[in-house]
């Protein structure tokens, strides 16, 4: 019998004023959530968040280009664009910043089908 076992889960613990605790307990009221399902949840949002932070300033100080910045923030680079658009985050212009997925595009339209249009 093969049987699936779920990742062992790892408690960590975080340390709340009162007036957090309170403002906790308040938000869990108001749902079907435990505490900790909430607690665990807005943890993962948070780190997502953070991962994409960092992965656009790493990218905006030119310390990563767009496929590495996408693979540390856990995106699809088209995701990752739609992230830095809705931030007003400028893409910069460089020949290989998109990466592979460019260089395809100019194979199969030919490199002289952007110039042609301007």
């Amino acid at each position: 019998m093969n049987t699936i076992s779920s990742p062992k889960r790892v408690t960590k613990s975080v340390r709340l004023t009162s007036e957090e605790a309170e403002q906790l307990s308040e938000l869990v009221g108001v749902t079907a959530y435990s505490e900790a399902a909430l607690m665990r949840e807005w943890v993962l949002d948070g780190m997502q968040q953070f991962r994409i932070s960092e992965a656009v300033r790493a990218y905006q100080e030119n310390h990563i280009d767009l496929r590495t910045a996408a693979k540390l923030a856990h995106l699809p680079v088209a995701v990752l664009l739609e992230e830095m658009a809705s931030r007003k985050v400028a893409v910069l212009d460089h020949e290989n910043a998109f990466g592979p997925g460019l260089n395809a595009l100019r194979n199969a339209f030919g490199t002289d089908a952007v110039t042609d249009r301007e």
